[in-house]
């Protein structure tokens, strides 16, 4: 076979009067095969019909999955139930009793459990103070020796003035007996006997001034030993040596410390759980491998402003007397709760006010706002001492757009607490 040949001429750009053509050869069989690959290579005419088909089902599935989501966010969500006036999705528990075990913890400090102030009684010099602060004391020990010297002189003169009145008035009384006699027999005269009498009461009154200023001198001796008057632990020292005293003048502050008390902190919120007779565990950095046991002896009524804390306090046996004031420590208060109504936590609306209340689902299926009166929070769980009765159901998941006496539809679950 034969060949033809094809020109193939390049249009010059403007500017460019130079034409170029190049001699291109076919192959007139090799034409005709490409030719006919091209006509089967032609695709078929597009189907619109199974366009339309596809489509509506992919606008069909779109749709069912809308309605399917619409209709899950109606049945689990409170307020988009609201929108549509439908029964509002809710979860409730039933009201169980339960014993109910709280812990409240607080921090603080040891203190003593009574003070006891010791006073000088007379003006006198100190010539010794024999404690210093922390230091324990028993009963009877010397605490503070005061100078006796001038006490001791009055002592002696005063004793001797005693002695000489009373050898005094023994004489006078003699004389006195003797001047009244001759006065009976005539012999003697009144003047004598009333002169007797004047100078026996002289010396009756000094004896008996005598006598005040020596017991006076007697008790004042009793007094220049300051001793301590319990097993303690000395808080305070108002009174250096050299210093003088006066009577009532405070000289010693000692503490009871064979049982103390540990004053700890606790967050106002448990004020109403906090309770006297409550038993304690204390532990003492101190003493780290120890657990000391005591109860709430006294509650403070007053809160801190600033840090919103009362102050309970526990007393402690402390034989032996290592607990000391000031030692710092933890307690754990210990408050059970036996056989009482409780409902979950989640449950319960404004929990820290007076105006406490939960949503109970009634016979009907209707919301009923109640208020309740709390007691013990124990892990998620609130004591109810008031408002509710044991099987009724409240609300602990979809309160928060609930509203008195709207419909429910609840899911019931018995074992929260459990």
């Amino acid at each position: 076979m034969g060949t033809t040949s094809k020109k193939s001429c390049h249009i010059p750009r403007p500017g460019n009067s130079v034409a170029r053509c190049l001699q291109l050869e076919s192959d007139p069989m090799k034409d005709s095969l490409q030719v006919s690959t091209r006509r089967q290579e032609i695709p078929p005419a597009p189907r619109k019909r199974s366009h339309w088909i596809v489509f509506l089902v992919v606008c069909f599935l779109l749709g069912l999955l809308v309605f399917k989501t619409v209709l899950h966010m109606i049945s689990t969500d409170t307020k988009q139930a609201h929108r549509v006036h439908a029964a509002s999705p809710v979860e409730t528990v039933p009201v169980r009793r339960q014993t109910l075990e709280e812990v409240i913890g607080g921090s603080g400090t040891v203190e003593q459990f009574n003070a006891v102030i010791l006073t000088a009684q007379i003006n006198a010099r100190v010539l010794e103070v024999a404690v210093k602060i922390g230091d324990i004391v028993k009963k009877g020990d010397l605490l503070v020796r005061l100078d006796d010297r001038l006490i001791q002189a009055t002592l002696d003169t005063n004793r001797l003035l005693v002695a000489a009145n009373k050898v005094k008035i023994r004489d006078l009384t003699r004389q006195l007996d003797g001047y009244t006699a001759l006065q009976k027999k005539s012999m003697g005269t009144l003047l004598d006997v009333e002169k007797s009498e004047i100078t026996l009461a002289e010396a009756r009154e000094a004896l008996a001034k005598a006598t005040l200023t020596l017991r006076q001198a007697e008790i004042e001796l009793e007094h220049v030993e300051v001793r301590s008057t319990i097993d303690g632990v000395v808080l305070e020292r108002l009174i250096n040596p050299d210093e003088f005293t006066k009577p009532d003048q405070v000289v010693m502050k000692l503490g009871i410390i064979n049982t103390v008390l540990m004053a700890a902190k606790v967050t106002e919120e448990k004020i109403h759980s906090v309770q006297l007779g409550l038993s304690a565990e204390i532990t003492f950095p101190a003493f780290p491998a120890e657990t000391f046991q005591g109860k709430v002896f006294k509650i403070d009524p007053n809160t801190d402003p600033v840090t919103r804390t009362f102050t309970s306090y526990i007393e402690i046996n402390n034989p032996g007397f290592r607990l000391k004031p000031g030692l710092s420590g933890f307690a754990r208060i210990h408050r059970t709760a036996k056989d009482v109504l409780a409902v979950p936590s989640v449950a319960v609306i404004n929990p820290s006010g007076d105006q406490a209340s939960v949503f109970v689902v009634n016979g009907d299926g209707r919301a009923d706002l109640r208020k309740v009166r709390l007691g013990v929070v124990v892990n998620a769980m609130t004591e109810v001492t008031g408002g509710l009765k044991e099987g009724e159901k409240v609300v602990t998941v979809g309160q928060l757009y609930l509203k008195e006496n709207d419909k429910t539809h609840s899911t019931s679950k018995s074992n929260i607490g459990e």
